[in-house]
């Protein structure tokens, strides 16, 4: 049973997400849970820095909540070779949870299926299959089955499939039978032996703990005739024998697998289109690592996740509907994420969910240690731009203080200074992952808009990359069909924002401006929030609509 909890922020990731992802996670560890930290996408060059600076590798990439073969309970796959007898299969077929064995060739590769179907085909099988069939059993599987030895040995052995009992005496059997290239089963008589070997039968199997002379077997091996002993009585090994041939004959050879990777609802919609009971899981390699049949994909326990610094669907995990969410923990407007349990639902006002995580640690009596005490200190920052946002409270400059301490940040202006300045690296990225790095989606009403928001440490890095900036933001907002499209270049110490926008929309933003420079850009140097400014600027322009 996978019992992780997978701690994850928004799409398109900033620091706060994060971080706030890392300690989460880490809070959980300490209480004795399972957990891991997820991100949706690649990260921006500050929290790259921030990551570094606390000795921190990248969070998992997870881009799906739904639940894999390899996140659930599976059955132990049965596994034999193809070389293997059906008597030995019928064995083994009793001992499997799903009646399926898993068939392998020589290098481990899967090759077939055998089914209690397969297997049960064969006893009914009329005698003419059953003799094809027997001509390819091999002599060492034919010993194995009726649990005998081989004591004289044939290169290249082959029969005919014929299987016969002798209990007449020499002489009868002489006169009134043919028996070339046929397997025949007999208790004693040297004398039968002998006129077995001169009718030139393919092996003579001698039962009951009975054994050949040494003269006999040297006839035997001049004749090129096969010699197995067994301690069987002579009804049981004719009953069993039948059965030596191998499973390779009889197994199903055109097979429907699934790979590990592959997510429960795509495997129960594929199983629907057919009627077999068990199905091979293979993992990359193509080796079996289980067998899942449709009970598994009407029972299992859906991925755990704990969302941060988000609530809304656009904005989390694709398929989180089909995930099971234990808590969210947030400090933006309350989405619209549903749940039909009870969670954890953390959520303040403030400038940074690494706040609210704090307080988690604190309520948990746990003191953060360095590292995840600098993430969330440097989360505080990023997210407040150094306490100069508006949404920026006491809790959040308390907080900052107390981590900076146990962080060992003496001047957390000058690191906040070296952070923010990590991330402003705009001549190095295309105009399209400039603008997606950290793009939000909304919809107010019948209006669908996006904002994206970056920051710059200089002015002149902006300007020479605004042409094609603009462009391709045009060209973005076309494609998306939105109704209005807007980028933040904002100053990493807050002293306001470069806008540049598209859509039918423009106007609104054009009419929010302190500087309009033209009809797509301006510059406002009282809006650093997105969040806590921008956005009910823009909810108000729209409801006057």
């Amino acid at each position: 049973m996978n019992n992780t909890i997978y701690v994850i922020g928004h799409k398109h990731p900033d620091s706060d997400s994060i971080c706030s992802a890392l300690t989460y996670a880490n809070l959980l560890r300490q209480t004795g849970k399972e957990a891991i930290a997820c991100r949706q996408g690649p990260l921006n060059e500050e929290t790259k820095f921030i990551l570094k600076r606390f000795h921190q590798e990248n969070p998992l990439l997870l881009t799906d909540a739904r639940a894999a073969l390899s996140d659930i309970d599976l059955d132990q796959p049965t596994v034999i070779r193809h070389d293997e007898t059906v008597h030995h299969a019928w064995h083994v077929m009793l001992h499997t949870q799903n009646r399926s064995l898993f068939v392998n060739d020589d290098d481990g590769n899967l090759v077939g299926i055998c089914t209690t179907s397969d297997l049960s085909r064969v006893r009914i099988h009329p005698t003419a299959d059953l003799q094809q069939l027997m001509s390819t059993a091999s002599l060492s599987n034919i010993a194995r089955t009726i649990g005998g030895t081989v004591v004289v040995d044939k290169e290249n052995f082959h029969c005919n499939g014929h299987v016969h009992i002798i209990t007449l005496e020499g002489n009868e059997v002489a006169q009134n039978y043919k028996f070339r290239d046929d397997i025949v089963i007999l208790s004693s008589g040297e004398a039968k032996m002998q006129i077995m070997i001169d009718m030139h039968v393919a092996c003579i199997v001698i039962t009951c703990g009975q054994k050949a002379s040494d003269q006999i077997r040297e006839n035997a091996r001049q004749a090129g005739i096969a010699i197995i002993e067994t301690p069987m009585e002579t009804m049981h090994t004719a009953r069993i024998i039948t059965e030596s041939y191998s499973v390779e004959q009889v197994m199903t050879k055109d097979i429907i697998t699934f790979r590990n990777d592959e997510y429960v609802e795509d495997v129960a919609a594929k199983m629907n289109k057919s009627r077999v009971r068990s199905y091979p899981v293979l993992d990359k390699a193509g080796h079996v690592v289980g067998a899942v049949s449709r009970y598994h994909t009407r029972n299992y326990n859906h991925k755990k996740f704990v969302l941060v610094d988000h609530s809304a669907p656009n904005q989390t995990i694709n398929h989180i509907e089909n995930a099971y969410v234990t808590a969210i923990i947030d400090h933006h407007h309350i989405g619209g994420v549903t749940t039909d349990h009870p969670i954890m639902y953390r959520n303040m006002q403030v400038g940074c969910t690494c706040t609210i995580i704090n307080l988690l640690y604190e309520e948990a009596g746990i003191v953060p240690d360095k590292d995840m005490a600098g993430l969330m200190m440097s989360a505080i920052l990023s997210d407040t731009l150094n306490f100069k946002s508006a949404t920026t409270t006491d809790l959040d400059r308390n907080t900052v203080k107390k981590l900076a301490e146990i962080a060992g940040i003496d001047d957390v202006n000058a690191y906040a200074r070296e952070m923010l300045g990590a991330s402003v690296s705009l001549t190095d990225a295309s105009p399209h992952e400039i603008l997606n790095r950290d793009l939000k989606s909304y919809q107010i009403g019948k209006y669908r808009f996006a904002i994206g928001q970056t920051n710059y440490s200089r002015m002149e890095e902006v300007q020479k990359i605004l042409p094609a900036f603009k462009e391709n933001l045009q060209k973005e907002q076309a494609e998306n069909k939105l109704d209005l499209l807007v980028m933040l270049f904002t100053d990493v110490m807050g002293e306001g924002s470069l806008f540049v926008y598209d859509g039918p929309l423009s106007y609104v933003i054009s009419d929010l401006l302190e500087t309009k420079f033209d009809e797509h850009s301006g510059f406002d140097s009282r809006i650093i929030s997105r969040k806590q400014q921008l956005m009910p600027m823009i909810s108000e322009a729209l409801g006057n609509i």
